[in-house]
């Protein structure tokens, strides 16, 4: 019985012990077990069809097969909608396809980008054309994963049909775009914890704009750069790359702290524009919190740094909450000085730091808040995060006597506190007086 014989074949996979296997083998099991592992989410697919078939879910109470298979088989309802998509798309079409599926010579992914192309081709298309687009398909899956396969198959229709490739492809484009449109969404889930989750759907064209301007943020300094945690700990645990995600997480927030307000949409003759409420002494003595217009919270230290840019508006209170300044115009750099400081900087003024100045974001030496001038002598220029740093912690920087700007670390890292400076300001050879 099925069963019985799903149950051994769990049952042998349990007592597998890695340890036991040699390279040579680990390697080719490690192939078998994804092989399985797509011919059983073949059957799975068909099976799905065939309960639906029956109205078993509606028997048994589910609003939805999707709904049936979740509560059923405990698998995520995302994962269910997608089996249940694989087992609607029509049978008659992609048999070569479902034998390798369903053999394990097709992963599962493959399939369902063969299986959804062959479904996209105009009904005008002959059997002859299906079977051509289908074998040019499996063809290139012997050679290509998932990613590629998908953009070759949205091409197919170049191979079987050349002269009429170029408008049905406009055609295809056009109703994706729209259905992408109909589809989009975006919705920001407040966590707890000082953290949000944002999940949506975007078109294609807009998420890769999106993603080429994070992807230039996000760009690794330099290969083999290490990377400071918030504190500049230099801890064996606390050391090391930052994968793509977090990078691509840490340039959002950089992009939006840095959104031109001009851009903004006007309300009453204001900008959408968020304000950070703080007493002046809190920010002064670098103690407290501070409050933001949209009712949340963050610490005096980020209400400091945020005020050093121009996209949210710092509005100091005094002691009986009165606005004592609401951002005035030369608490920022203007594009003059950052032209200097970009000339005298040359980027992050951190050492070992490779952000250029198009990165950074001027910073004041004293802070503003303390009476610090907006002036090129009390600016210096550092990159998203470095700056984040200088604001969270104990690190400090200043300007030299001969003009270069200097970090100065906390004594727990060097009970000296000797000034460090950016290599491209360190003179191979000192000068000789004349």
């Amino acid at each position: 019985m099925i069963i019985d014989q799903l149950e051994r074949l769990r049952s042998d996979l349990r007592e597998l012990e890695a340890w036991s296997l040699t390279d040579t083998e680990l390697r080719a099991v490690n192939v078998e077990i994804h092989r399985t592992i797509a011919s059983l989410t073949a059957t799975a697919a068909r099976l799905t069809g065939a309960a639906e078939d029956r109205a078993l879910p509606r028997e048994d109470g589910s609003a939805s097969t999707a709904a049936w298979l979740a509560s059923t088989t405990g698998m995520a309802r995302r994962e269910a909608s997608r089996l249940v998509k694989l087992s609607h798309l029509d049978p008659a079409r992609g048999t070569a396809t479902r034998e390798a599926w369903g053999s394990g010579d097709l992963a599962t992914e493959q399939a369902s980008i063969i299986l959804t192309a062959l479904d996209a081709l105009p009904e005008w298309f002959v059997e002859e054309q299906h079977d051509d687009a289908e074998a040019t398909l499996l063809e290139h899956a012997k050679n290509f994963g998932a990613d590629d396969l998908r953009r070759l198959a949205n091409r197919v229709v170049e191979v079987v049909d050349p002269d009429s490739a170029d408008e049905i492809i406009g055609a295809q484009l056009e109703r994706q775009e729209k259905q992408a449109w109909d589809e989009t969404h975006l919705s920001i889930i407040r966590m707890g914890k000082g953290r949000s989750s944002i999940r949506g759907v975007l078109p294609d064209v807009q998420a890769d704009m999106l993603k080429t301007v994070l992807e230039g943020l996000a760009s690794p300094r330099r290969d083999g750069a290490i990377f400071r945690n918030v504190d500049g700990e230099h801890s064996d645990q606390e050391i090391g790359r930052l994968d793509h995600a977090r990078r691509m997480g840490l340039a959002l927030c950089e992009l939006v702290e840095h959104l031109p307000n001009e851009c903004f949409p006007q309300a009453g003759g204001v900008a959408a524009t968020v304000t950070i409420n703080i007493d002046f002494d809190d920010l002064r003595d670098r103690v407290s919190r501070a409050s933001l217009s949209t009712g949340g919270g963050l610490s005096a230290s980020q209400a400091r740094r945020l005020a050093c840019n121009a996209s949210i508006l710092p509005m100091v209170l005094g002691g009986d909450s009165q606005p004592l300044d609401l951002g005035r115009g030369e608490r920022l750099h203007d594009r003059h000085q950052r032209a200097v400081l970009a000339k005298r900087d040359g980027g992050c003024s951190w050492k070992g730091c490779d952000r250029p100045p198009a990165w950074c974001e001027a910073h004041h030496l004293t802070p503003w808040s303390e009476g610090g001038e907006t002036s090129v002598d009390n600016g210096a220029l550092f990159c998203f995060q470095h700056h984040h740093l200088l604001h969270d912690s104990d690190w400090s920087a200043r300007l030299a006597e001969d003009g270069v700007v200097e970090v100065i670390p906390p004594a727990r890292i060097d009970p000296l506190r000797r000034p460090m400076r950016h290599v491209r300001h360190v003179r191979l050879r000192p000068r000789v007086p004349a």
